[in-house]
């Protein structure tokens, strides 16, 4: 541990062992949903339908979400969708072990699971910046991206293969058991986390639907949140439909095992690992919109490598390319939103970004299921590529946007909290 780890404090390692935890589960489940539905049917269509409903509730319930997130302890919040991701997780597997699953059956879950996800995701960035110095959010958030790659790719991918290897209830009920334990985590992480008093006027404006509008109008009119969700919304969407017929790549164009598809996935999470302890560094080397133009390039090269070969070695490469590519986004955009957003609209603006930034995944894994059915896979990451590629050119605005605010808020350390 270095010295400005030990300097983020108890409150921040005690969260940050909760949602390691919840993220176990994450990655178990990433892989657990798609090798489950190529298992039961050979449609891309269908094999991508279950991705997007789990990014559905980002569109459907991400708004209100916003609204109980700022009216609401998210700590208590986070406890709760924990509770209600176990029991989906639970609940699917008893149905894999009684011969129920079916695709249908495989998307609702997905959906439960992602409607947690909602609340997780919202919550979180508040409660960090909640429990460390503004001047540490880059090393604490690049904490938090390290360990969300080792348990989401790098230990609950091949883990969840493993499993589903030996039974597919099995790795169901793990992620169900892995959730349960963050839960139990959670509740030992002191303090209130309750978002700070709306002023008189915003409080008699109490019903939901006005308050849904907040967060919303917050994002759109802010001259830097705005231009980086929509330049989001477009890495998401090709994002997602690579996502979506991932396993169909590997497992049939590259013809992996299903254990190969989970260590795939690994590599990725060892690489997005090894980025997240440079990310602060390149920052201050260069700058917070480097670092975002960085990840366009290595995500554009990792699609391309995907789409255009057959070779292994080739997709491991790939994989190492894509890895490098989402600390150095996540955490340059997870601290400018940290930094930029008062406490007492950060759960209405955080549920609204994402609902502008990753409603459109669902989208995405559809578009994603139907050109790899038509055409093939591969094509769907040479899309994918090029679409991210374009954004160097396109995002140029918003990149110039992120490095004034970004010099602007180091000058007034205070302004997200006022």
């Amino acid at each position: 541990m270095t010295s400005s780890d030990s300097q983020l404090g108890r409150r921040f390692w005690s969260l940050w062992a909760a949602f390691t935890t919840s993220n176990l589960g994450d990655g178990l489940s990433l892989v657990a949903f798609p090798l489950l539905a190529i298992n039961l049917t050979d449609d891309a269509r269908l094999i991508a339908t279950v991705s997007m409903a789990r990014f559905l509730p980002f569109l459907v319930v991400g708004l209100p979400a916003g609204v109980i997130l700022d009216r609401s302890d998210r700590r208590v919040l986070a406890l709760f969708a924990q509770v209600g991701r176990a029991v989906a997780m639970g609940l699917m597997a008893l149905a894999i072990a009684n011969g129920w699953a079916t695709i249908g059956l495989t998307a609702a879950a997905a959906f439960a699971v992602g409607v947690g996800e909602v609340m997780v995701d919202g919550g979180l960035p508040a409660l960090v910046r909640e429990v460390v110095r503004s001047d540490q959010l880059e090393v604490a958030n690049s904490r938090f991206s390290a360990t969300q790659t080792v348990s989401n790719m790098f230990v609950g991918p091949p883990l969840g293969a493993l499993l589903f290897g030996i039974d597919a209830a099995l790795v169901f009920a793990t992620t169900a058991a892995a959730y349960v334990t963050a839960m139990v985590v959670l509740t030992r992480v002191p303090g209130s986390f309750r978002a700070a008093a709306e002023d008189e006027d915003t409080a008699v404006e109490s019903s939901l639907r006005k308050q849904m509008t907040v967060g919303l109008t917050y994002v759109w009119g802010h001259p830097v949140l705005r231009p980086l969700a929509l330049t989001v919304a477009a890495f998401a969407f090709v994002a997602e439909a690579g996502n979506a017929v991932h396993v169909i790549l590997v497992t049939e164009r590259f013809g992996l095992s299903e254990f190969g598809y989970g260590l795939i996935v690994a590599v990725d999470g060892v690489s997005s690992v090894s980025m997240s302890f440079f990310v602060a560094g390149l920052v201050r080397w260069k700058s917070h919109s480097f670092s975002m133009r960085f990840a366009v390039v290595t995500f554009a090269i990792s699609a391309w490598l995907m789409g255009f070969t057959t070779v292994v070695a080739v997709l491991v490469l790939a994989a190492v390319m894509g890895g490098l590519s989402d600390p150095s986004w996540n955490v340059v955009s997870g601290t400018l939103r940290q930094r930029l957003v008062p406490d007492e609209v950060f759960g209405r603006m955080m549920t609204a970004y994402l609902f502008i930034a990753w409603s459109v995944q669902p989208l995405g894994a559809l578009v994603g299921g139907v050109i790899a059915e038509a055409w093939g896979a591969q094509w769907v990451f040479v899309m994918s590529g090029s679409v991210v590629a374009s954004l160097l050119v396109f995002a140029r605005p918003m990149f110039r946007a992120v490095d004034n605010a970004m010099a602007s808020a180091a000058e007034d350390p205070t302004v997200a909290r006022n």
